[in-house]
């Protein structure tokens, strides 16, 4: 199978977050055991394996089916290696300008603007948020030199400086906002889980952080730097936990019937940086409706995989 690798939500390579797509020919019989092995090989945040269609078939519209790995499990969902592979399957499989996934979180609508080359993905989303937030103290035991660099300039988190949401079934975040973009350099890799119960019915799949800060807002653009951690592990573009973050400063903001356009800008502390848009339209009860995101990729390398 012919796969390429791209640099995600850049238009620079090795910026941005790498991902690894594996073309499966039409016909082709691949386990699920199988893409977890080859996702573990790549040793990538994400691997996705595009099905392509017959031969010769040809639609207005075309789809795509793809699974998605990490490198020791398969999600439902994940925004990088969808704007990745979308850019990838658009600008080269089909060049069109409208395409869809069929993703084990349900369908997505894709778009692709050649000029700019960037594409757009209406996300699945099931917003829900946890009863309870994670706590302060278990926090810090988790990020002692965050709590150190609090402490020395003497800021302290407040009780709703962190929420815990859960985007779609199996992909839960721990959000905290942190006031200065010193205090996000401080966060570390914890290497450790998470001692937190998620609610019943909600407690699969994966549980990650995102620290984030709130930038000077520019033309009604909510403007936000963040980190995402998950135990000794940090990835340079999020999507999912962009798209739930998005949606939190969205609600926060309560407006009605608008649509709230929100700019991220991750992993500059590892010298990955990554930009990430995600647009969230709110119906008139002040209600997220849709949640658009948005972004760039860059191709890096191409080869086979044999198996």
């Amino acid at each position: 199978m012919d796969f390429v690798t791209l640099d995600v939500f850049t238009q620079t390579r090795f910026l941005g977050n790498p991902l690894a797509v594996v073309k499966v020919p039409h016909g082709t019989s691949i386990t699920q055991e199988t893409k977890q092995t080859i996702a573990r090989e790549f040793n990538y945040s994400e691997t996705v394996f595009i099905h392509l269609p017959a031969p010769g078939s040809k639609s207005n519209i075309p789809e795509w089916k793809i699974d998605i790995f990490l490198v020791n499990a398969e999600v439902p969902f994940a925004g990088h290696p969808t704007i990745g592979t979308a850019v990838y399957a658009l600008s080269t499989i089909s060049r069109t300008a409208r395409g869809r996934f069929l993703c084990k979180a349900g369908p997505i609508d894709l778009f692709y603007d050649a000029e700019s080359r960037t594409a757009r993905a209406a996300i699945p989303f099931n917003i829900h948020y946890h009863e309870r937030d994670y706590d302060i103290p278990s926090l810090y035991a988790l990020q002692p030199a965050l709590e150190q660099h609090l402490r020395s300039t003497s800021q302290e988190l407040s009780a709703d400086s962190i929420r815990v949401m859960s985007i779609v079934h199996g992909m839960t975040f721990i959000y905290v906002r942190l006031p200065t973009l010193a205090a996000l350099a401080s966060v570390g890799l914890h290497g450790a889980d998470f001692n937190y119960q998620r609610d019943e019915g909600w407690d699969r799949g994966v549980l990650m952080s995102m620290y984030y800060v709130p930038m000077e807002s520019t033309d009604g653009t909510i403007q936000v730097r963040t980190r995402m951690i998950e135990g000794s592990f940090e990835d340079p573009a999020t999507g999912s936990a962009s798209c739930g973050l998005a949606a939190l400063l969205a609600m926060k903001k309560g407006v009605k019937g608008e649509v709230v356009k929100v700019a991220m800008t991750q992993a500059v502390e590892m010298g990955r940086q990554s930009d990430i848009g995600v647009d969230v339209t709110m119906d008139e009860k002040g209600e997220v409706s849709k949640i658009e995101l948005i972004g760039s990729a860059v191709e890096v390398m191409e080869g086979r995989v044999k198996c």
